[in-house]
């Protein structure tokens, strides 16, 4: 117990041993985290020009060189950041997928709206076209009513073979 009280990690790797440094091109030099497999996680201060050939090629370390274990487990971490910006990646053309997706859903909601309206008034003109339908046919009894009730009470009797035949 007493061991691990003392124990203190930033002791034995300080953090901040660097200072402000220019490069070659006179330009200030950042400090970046390495993500290579031989020093993952290793701050480092470089030129900003690195990759162009005339740019001076200003290169210093700011941390000191990794242990074994914090090589195995940084290079374990660079591969879960892979997994996960794959996973990131994967996750982000699925979104673009259910985008597209969702605009072609809604073009057809619209479409059946459009649809729904036409069929709703289409509807509306039929239930009308039924009422005066509805309305001719009631006149229509009430007339073939009156027309038989007529027929019926000027009816005039037929004699001849002993049946009575009204006729009108």
């Amino acid at each position: 117990m007493e061991a691990n009280s003392s124990f203190n990690s930033s002791n034995s790797y300080p953090t901040q041993n660097w200072v402000d440094a220019d490069c070659g091109c006179g330009v200030r030099a950042p400090v970046r985290t390495s993500h290579s497999y031989a020093n993952p996680g290793r701050r480092f201060q470089g030129c900003v020009n690195y990759q162009d050939p005339m740019g001076c090629k200003f290169f210093k370390w700011v941390d000191p060189q990794t242990c074994p274990r914090g090589l195995v487990y940084g290079r374990h971490l660079l591969n879960k950041i892979g997994q996960m910006k794959k996973r990131d990646d994967d996750f982000k053309r699925l979104l673009e997928v259910a985008e597209m997706d969702k605009e072609k859903l809604m073009k057809k909601i619209d479409k059946l709206s459009r649809m729904n309206e036409a069929l709703r008034k289409k509807n509306e003109a039929f239930e009308k076209n039924n009422e005066v339908l509805k309305k001719c046919m009631l006149v229509l009894v009430i007339v073939v009513g009156i027309c038989v009730s007529l027929c019926l009470c000027n009816r005039k009797p037929m004699s001849g073979s002993g049946m009575n035949l009204y006729l009108p």
